[in-house]
């Protein structure tokens, strides 16, 4: 019997090691900043910058070994600048008007059913290409965000391939766009340094930049759809995006004014904690870093 038991301590020392070890790890990676809760896709939550006044205009990245992970919603500024490349707007245009389909209010179903953002559409109503850009980007709808992609391309596909060529031309070179224009899909991945010169594109294009500068904006048949940037006209900030996914964790494109007037400062959060409010945490310390330092 004592033989037995002094052969059972070893394994059972093994296994409470292991438990332990295991539930260390997922602690870990469930805190704020760690690239967590647990995923294939996260590597820990990484910071980059561009003050848009500098002369040679360098991101300043705080992790320079930064790996592609998912963008969440903030793909929806690739969708964005891919479409109106192809459909232009002049700020305060509406734009044609588009009747939604049966597979658009598909489109609706699908995301709600899967949790992510939506604006409710129904087949025969009818919305003007400013009304989807603004659903897509204030409160972000996933479903808005395919809708318009594929009605200026014919297909999520064909919108890949001009979105690809996009974020080509803007040298995100670490960027890969994924099986939708929304940004739900984890398959749509970047780095801190990439979404800083898309944020800096966005902020160039004049309808991008006055719609994400909106806290709020109303919606034909749908009604007042407010913006999920809440740091939005708090530290300077005029802008941009939010995303969160449970693979993406929180990101945050931001565009703000600090230090001497009308200086520019836009960059992006990506990875950190379990939501946008956690990124959008970590860019207010950043806005006040930068603000407090002068670069």
């Amino acid at each position: 019997m004592h033989n037995l038991r002094r052969g059972l301590v070893l394994p059972i020392a093994i296994v409470i090691l292991l438990v332990v070890a295991a539930l260390w790890f997922v602690d870990l990676m469930a805190a704020p900043g760690s690239g967590g809760p647990v995923s294939l896709y996260r590597h820990g939550a990484s910071t980059a910058y561009v003050l848009a006044d500098d002369e040679n205009g360098q991101v300043r990245v705080a992790n320079p070994k930064q790996r592609p992970q998912p963008t969440a919603s903030t793909a929806k500024i690739i969708t964005a600048l891919t479409v109106l490349g192809k459909e232009p707007l002049a700020p305060g245009q509406d734009g044609p008007v588009l009747t939604m389909t049966e597979a658009d209010a598909e489109l609706y179903r699908s995301y709600a059913a899967r949790e992510g953002s939506v604006v409710v559409v129904g087949q025969g109503q009818e919305l003007t290409q400013r009304e989807i850009l603004e659903g897509m980007l204030l409160p972000s709808a996933n479903n808005l965000a395919d809708t318009l992609a594929t009605w200026a391309f014919g297909s999520l596909a064909d919108y890949r391939t001009a979105a690809t060529d996009l974020v080509r031309s803007l040298g995100m070179t670490a960027t890969t766009v994924g099986s939708d224009a929304s940004g739900f899909s984890p398959s749509t991945t970047s780095t801190a340094h990439d979404l800083t010169l898309l944020a800096a594109a966005a902020m160039r294009h004049p309808v991008i930049a006055e719609i994400v500068a909106r806290p709020d904006a109303v919606i034909s048949g749908v009604g007042v759809v407010r913006n999920t940037n809440w740091l939005l006209g708090r530290q300077g900030v005029v802008g941009l995006k939010t995303g969160t996914t449970d693979e993406a964790g929180g990101v945050f494109l931001f565009a703000a004014t600090v230090g001497a007037p009308g200086r520019l400062v836009v960059g992006a959060v990506q990875g950190e904690g379990r939501s946008a409010d956690d990124a959008i945490d970590r860019a207010s310390t950043l806005l006040t870093e930068i603000a407090a330092t002068g670069s």
